[in-house]
């Protein structure tokens, strides 16, 4: 495994509290479980209610130095893990919750083709959601009716506002994150 990568913010603030110098004692497991402490975001605090972050975050470091999705569904299939209780184990209802996430993926995936516009021009969502109680909006009927617009630009910058607390600790991206808000 890489050791930490001293243009990180993050470890670099982390690190100033106990005299490190971006050494070896950073490379293993158990010392990244002494050094962080896990917590949920926001969202993942409402969603995993009763599951403590630290123990999930344990068991995930424990698969080894990079865990994909199926190795955590897997050590999440033993009832004792904590795990275990971030996942819908009831297989009517996880297929349920699939099929909606398909639903977001269509939705999502879906773009209007603009012909006369150059192969390199962005492109424009066929549908968007504006606020977190309705559901997905055509473009054309948002960009035409001003708060339906201004509930799009609102969630935007909620959108640019997470981007920039995700990778705030990453020093090459300082000039850009700075122009968010």
């Amino acid at each position: 495994m890489a050791g930490i990568n001293p243009k990180s913010r993050f470890f670099e603030e982390s690190c100033k509290s106990t005299s490190c110098q971006h050494g070896n004692a950073h490379e293993g497991v158990g010392e990244r479980r002494r050094m962080t402490v896990a917590t949920w975001s926001p969202f993942g605090s409402q969603y995993f209610k009763g599951v403590d972050p630290q123990k999930v975050s344990d068991e995930i470091l424990s698969i080894g130095d990079e865990a994909t999705p199926q190795q955590i569904v897997d050590a999440a299939r033993s009832e004792s893990a904590e795990l275990h209780k971030c996942f819908e184990w009831n297989d009517s209802k996880a297929a349920e919750q699939y099929r909606l996430q398909q639903a977001r993926d269509v939705v999502r995936n879906l773009v209007i083709e603009r012909k006369e516009e150059k192969p390199e021009a962005p492109q424009i969502r066929y549908f968007y959601k504006t606020d977190n109680g309705s559901g997905y909006k055509p473009s054309v009927h948002i960009f035409k009716v001003d708060d339906e617009y201004q509930s799009l630009l609102q969630r935007a910058y909620a959108e640019l506002r997470a981007f920039k607390a995700k990778y705030s600790s990453l020093k090459e991206l300082e000039e850009i994150l700075a122009l968010i808000d």
